[in-house]
Formats: C-alpha cells, sequence, structure tokens
C-alpha cells in the first residue's frame, strides 16, 4: 500500500507530461506531407482567365487573317477568268465584225481602214463604235455601256448596231454590280432585230444563262436547247459552253 501511494502521483504526472507533447491536430489544414488543393488544380483567377482569352482572341483573329487571304486571291484569281473571257470576246469581236470594217470590205484586203469606212460605213459611225470599244479594252464598263448607248442612238441601223447591242448586254454581266435585267433586254432586242446575224448564237447562249442566274430555268433550257438546234452543226464556241451548261446544271 505504501508503494501504490507514491505511483500514483507520479503516473499522472507522466501522463500530463505526454499530453503536454502531443501535436496540435487543426482540421482546416491538409494532413502532413499533402500539397495544398491549389498545388493540384489551382482556382483560375481573373488575370488568369483574361490571359486565357486574350490567347484565344489572337489565335481567331489569326486565322481570320487566313481565311481572308485565301478569299482574296480566289477573288483575284475569278476576276482574272472574267478578264480572260472578256479578251477573247473582244479579239472575237474584232475579227468578225469589229470597228476594222465589213465582210466585204475585209474580202479585198487591199484598202485601209480609212478607206473602208468611207467606203462602206459612215467615218462617225466608225469612230464612235471605236470609241465606246476602247472603254471596253480600258475595262471602263460603265463609260463603255454609256458609249455604246449612245452609238445606238446616233446610228440606230448602223453597220455595228448589232455588236454594239451585243456588248451592251455582255458589259451589264461583267460590270459590278451586275445588271441582268439589262443584260436580258439587250440579247433579247439583238435576237428579235437581227436573227440571222453572227452574234446571234453568242446572244442565246448568254441570255439562257441570264434566265438561270435569274431563276427562270425552264426558260434557259429552252433557249439553250434552241440554241444547239438551230446551230448545233456550226463551230461556233457558244455551241460548246451551251453543251457544257446542259449538262451541268440540267
Amino acid at each position: 500500500m505504501n508503494v501504490l501511494k507514491y505511483l500514483m502521483p507520479a503516473a499522472a504526472m507522466l501522463s500530463a507530461q505526454l499530453w503536454a507533447q502531443a501535436p496540435i491536430y487543426d482540421a482546416t489544414q491538409p494532413p502532413a506531407g499533402r500539397a495544398p488543393a491549389q498545388a493540384v488544380g489551382e482556382i483560375p483567377t481573373e488575370q488568369s482567365l483574361q490571359m486565357e482569352i486574350y490567347s484565344q482572341l489572337k489565335t481567331l483573329q489569326r486565322e481570320m487573317m487566313e481565311l481572308r487571304g485565301i478569299v482574296e486571291e480566289q477573288g483575284h484569281e475569278i476576276r482574272t477568268l472574267k478578264q480572260q473571257s472578256l479578251d477573247r470576246y473582244i479579239e472575237l469581236d474584232r475579227r468578225i465584225g469589229g470597228a476594222g470594217g465589213s465582210a466585204s470590205s475585209r474580202s479585198s484586203g487591199s484598202s485601209s481602214n480609212k478607206t473602208v469606212a468611207t467606203g462602206t460605213v459612215p467615218v462617225e459611225e466608225v469612230d464612235a463604235y471605236r470609241e465606246a470599244y476602247e472603254l471596253v479594252k480600258a475595262k471602263q464598263f460603265e463609260q463603255a455601256i454609256a458609249g455604246f448607248e449612245d452609238f445606238l442612238q446616233r446610228f440606230p441601223q448602223g453597220n455595228y448596231a448589232p455588236n454594239a447591242i451585243y456588248w451592251t448586254g455582255e458589259l451589264q454581266l461583267v460590270k459590278t454590280p451586275r445588271n441582268l435585267k439589262a443584260a436580258e433586254a439587250a440579247f433579247s432586242s439583238l435576237l428579235k432585230q437581227y436573227p440571222d446575224h453572227s452574234k446571234v448564237p453568242d446572244a442565246m447562249y448568254k441570255l439562257g444563262k441570264v434566265h438561270f442566274l435569274s431563276g427562270n430555268k425552264p426558260a434557259s433550257k429552252k433557249i439553250l436547247s434552241e440554241l444547239i438546234a438551230k446551230h448545233g452543226d456550226s463551230n461556233r464556241s457558244a455551241i460548246k459552253f451551251a453543251r457544257q451548261f446542259l449538262q451541268d446544271n440540267f
């Protein structure tokens, strides 16, 4: 009993010392050895969100610039193709019935342009047509249309009137923005007034395209089929284009 009397106080003192040495645990702190939550996946701050948005905007801007470059390149190619087509028509028009003179004068082969003009076509008519024609070559389409319209007012029955009517319609399709109604009126006028002229196949083909672009597909198919039926045996490029157009669109 005397021994227990002295051991009990000693045990109590030892227990108190052990509790004093035990670490205090805070439930609000992460366990030892574990990284804080933000070290694994930090919550985005306002600054980091702004940087991310800025980076995305720069990427979109770069992609838009690339797309714009592609569009501009394609636009240039389209304009080049249109101009090449127009140049071919200009050359064809010059060979067939341009300002150089009539078919009879070309057959002689010995007359100068000035002599031809005074012998078969009034000089004033030749000069007026040539002035409008030069505007086409200079790509001044609006001025060229006005020039051909002025020519037709001055020389409604002139030797180059059919060509002037055709070019009025052709330029209405080439200029920006194009005028489908005006082009249709010009080509229809040529077919009605000069049904036997050499420009008729070209006018029929272009009128068929105008109808198609205007949404009148039955009329387009009809006139292109008539073109092939009437002039299918010729080597005119309009026949080839008409056949291809019908094959691709009907």
